[in-house]
């Protein structure tokens, strides 16, 4: 166990001082917020890395995030290669990390000419052949002739939409899998095309994810307005990759191009938020791009997962990315416990506060219990959803009913499984992600 009541703040506020002589029995306890970065699920800085390398990643962080080609999953049609994705997990799985993904179908990246698999073309699908890249490292890599398929083409809309069908029967509600971007259309998936479709075209792509991946949250590329609208109608949260340019900022929320995207400004209230760097620090260094600027405009935008491109980060920078990685998506901490015993009742009132920026998206709720001498529990209680948790403070207020006798209050915010699974950002002594909040004697 580690024990940290040498640093709580206060103990103890007995009848006749801070707590009125109507509530004789009534004792608060309150602690300290911690500055530490963890990696807790479902928030904060994403790895790249297929698999996990000699070296951690430079932050703690709970995901990791691919682009994958279709090619690469379905090199013959109907044959899939799965290990891409389940090797990954495996790997990552005894360090806790989980897998979010995007499918590309055109990749100005790619070392060779496909991205879409050879045989889509060769069924009869119409493409258009393109070349990008050069001296800029975010423009593409090499600048060879690469396919892009025609997205309106109805091989291509049957063709990959049964392969996502595969893709979602595998994955949707995998426990390994945190998230999916919605992809499939455009250069990197991103939805910017110089071959644009109509939108109709676009939104079957987009029904393609939302009506096939019921369970694994999803973000949509904000490069496509009227896509944007619509994704974010049917429960998507939103990504940009570009964070940094200076125009991007200026062609955000509030600008001509997304004058008519409802719900842009509170999707971040119950979808997930997703950001990247329009390059690394020196990259965004050369174009006098201020690396401090991005993040504040990750942080105002209620970032839950930004992708870890920025590169290598001088000394000067790095408490910007610290503070990023701390505050983004949820970070909550426990400030004040107060409990009352009446008999053999304990009433428990607690102060709560969400430091980060977004709320966490899936079903943890906050669990107290009671807990014998010998580490049996005899009673608990689900006393909070964290989900409502938007940042901000939060009360919560809860009765546990035991036999007369002598127990600890712990409190843990358990997972949908019923594993404590949250590290709260205060100085309670912690087992195992369960917190001792006291001692409770009930007569």
């Amino acid at each position: 166990m580690t024990n940290h009541l040498s640093r709580r703040s206060a103990v103890a506020v007995l009848a006749g001082s801070a707590v009125p002589a109507a509530v004789p029995d009534a004792v608060t306890t309150r602690y300290r917020e911690t500055f530490d970065n963890f990696a807790n699920p479902h928030r904060g800085l994403m790895t790249q890395q297929r698999l996990p390398g000699p070296k951690p990643p430079r932050l703690p962080t709970s995901i990791t995030y691919l682009r994958v080609n279709w090619m690469d999953l379905e090199p013959e049609e109907g044959n899939y290669n799965w290990a891409v994705f389940d090797d990954c997990m495996a790997a990552w799985k005894p360090l806790g990390v989980r897998l979010a993904f995007r499918i590309m179908t055109t990749n100005a990246h790619s070392r060779g000419y496909y991205c879409s698999p050879k045989w889509l073309f060769d069924a009869g699908c119409r493409s258009f052949d393109y070349e990008v890249g050069g001296k800029d490292p975010t423009s593409g890599g090499a600048a060879i002739r690469r396919i892009e398929p025609d997205y309106s083409d109805p091989v291509y809309l049957e063709k990959h939409g049964n392969f996502l069908r595969a893709l979602a029967k595998r994955y949707d509600g995998h426990p390994r899998m945190e998230f999916a971007d919605i992809g499939s259309y455009g250069i990197w998936g991103e939805w910017h095309t110089t071959h644009p479709v109509s939108f109709e075209v676009r939104r079957g792509i987009i029904d393609l994810y939302t009506e096939n991946f019921r369970k694994l949250p999803l973000a949509f590329l904000s490069d496509d307005a009227e896509g944007l609208d619509y994704a974010l109608s049917r429960g998507a949260g939103f990504r940009r990759d570009g964070v940094g340019s200076l125009w991007h900022a200026a062609n955000w929320m509030g600008s001509k191009k997304y004058q008519d995207v409802r719900g842009f400004a509170t999707a971040w209230q119950h979808a997930p938020v997703v950001f990247e760097w329009y390059g690394d620090w020196n990259y965004l260094k050369s174009r006098n791009w201020p690396f401090g600027d991005s993040a504040k405009f990750m942080l105002e935008n209620h970032v839950t997962w930004i992708n870890d491109n920025i590169g290598t980060v001088p000394e000067e920078d790095r408490g910007i990315l610290t503070e990023l990685e701390r505050r983004a998506g949820y970070r909550l901490v426990l400030r004040e416990v107060t409990q009352t015993v009446r008999g053999r009742e304990v009433e428990v009132r607690m102060a709560w506060s969400n430091v980060g920026v977004a709320p966490l998206y899936r079903d943890y709720g906050l669990e107290l219990s009671l807990v014998r001498t010998d580490g049996s529990v005899a009673t608990s209680v689900r006393a909070a959803d964290a989900r409502s948790w938007l940042p901000g403070d939060h009360s919560v207020d809860a009765r546990l009913t035991a036999s007369a006798g002598t127990y600890a209050l712990t409190a843990a915010l358990q997972s949908p499984g019923g594993t404590p699974a949250i590290r709260v950002a205060c100085d309670a002594p912690e087992e195992a992600l369960r917190y001792r909040l006291g001692t409770v004697r009930l007569s």
